[in-house]
């Protein structure tokens, strides 16, 4: 019987590819430039490699919306970076959102050549990596990245949990529009990341400030601008308080005895966004909750780790959160 060896993870911006017993072996970027040769669309350029390329790419994930055609095209550039063959087996790590779609997850790995797969939530992942997937009191988990995991576990099984749009995506976008309106910059979503990564922040009285450059609005012509954290402090507190009003919602779905499990443990919070400056106390007001957080953006991968080492643990979580 085949073996599960490969754990696959791919959010709106990075892809990550676990080993068994090697650690991950490729995080890069989910994005690809693509090209036609003959008739059919091919990979010209995947990853870090299509980003600073200068060639427009296109994202694997947007708005929520995998395009699996892309995916394909991707993934088959990373499987031989990395030497994924059909005599492996693969578990994507999606998002709960995406669990509708095992289906066609199932497929892009038989496109691929994989003909042993299997799909999981990736919160399940997380909860590995924090070492809380066989407890048996209920554990709240939040998985701030380009878009927000939000899920309630017992004993490896999702009780309840959402995919919220909120969070690196959307800030991207605001800071772009918001530069464009009230600075008349236009400045690339590669711009806007690197506002968002230098400046973004919960406590109101940071005064960071960077220079960027853009296009002049309505015209060819290039200029600098200065941006301070003060300038985007109203985007941050505004995407960051929709995410707290989701956690709330989702605490308002669960019964007493959950709530006080949760009380008394936390969040346990990870993702890339989860890294914000000021976002325990935050959290804390919001919610009169403590934020535990380790390893934020490897913690699912260190996770996958777990679960590809003991392979019978993969259909159990099968069973328990299809």
């Amino acid at each position: 019987m085949k073996k599960i060896n490969f754990a696959i993870s791919m959010s709106s911006s990075m892809t990550s590819i676990y080993k068994a017993g090697v650690g991950v072996v490729l995080h890069d970027r989910s994005v690809v430039v693509t090209g036609i040769k003959g008739k059919n669309e091919v990979a010209i350029a995947v990853g870090n490699d299509a980003y600073t390329s200068g060639l427009e790419y296109r994202k694997i994930i947007d708005k929520g919306q995998i395009d699996f055609s892309l995916a394909e095209l991707m993934l088959g550039e990373y499987f031989k970076q990395v030497q994924i063959t059909k005599k492996d087996g693969i578990v994507f790590l999606v998002s709960l959102d995406d669990m509708k779609l095992v289906a066609e997850y199932k497929n892009l790995a038989y496109a691929l050549g994989i003909n042993y797969v299997k799909v999981i939530p990736s919160i399940i992942s997380t909860a590995f990596g924090f070492e809380i997937e066989s407890f048996r009191k209920s554990y709240l988990l939040v998985d701030i990245g380009a878009n927000t995991e939000i899920a309630i576990i017992n004993n490896g099984r999702i009780l309840t949990g959402a995919t919220v749009y909120n969070g690196g995506n959307n800030i991207d976008e605001k800071i772009s529009k918001y530069i464009y309106n009230e600075k008349s910059i236009d400045i690339s979503r590669e711009t806007a990341e690197m506002v968002k990564n230098e400046l973004a922040t919960l406590l109101p009285n940071d005064i960071r400030s960077i220079t960027i450059e853009g296009f002049i609005k309505d015209t060819t012509e290039y200029a600098t601008v200065n941006i301070n954290s003060n300038d985007i402090f109203g985007i941050i507190v505004e995407e960051y308080s929709a995410i707290s009003t989701a956690i709330l919602q989702i605490l308002a779905s669960v019964d007493n005895e959950i709530n006080q499990d949760i009380k008394k443990h936390g969040i346990y919070l990870c993702g890339a966004s989860s890294k914000i400056v000021g976002i325990e106390k935050f959290l804390n007001v919001k919610l009169d909750l403590l934020c535990y957080k380790y390893k934020p953006e490897t913690v699912t991968m260190i996770g996958a780790g777990q679960i590809l080492d003991e392979p019978e643990i993969i259909d159990k979580i099968v069973l328990e959160n299809s």
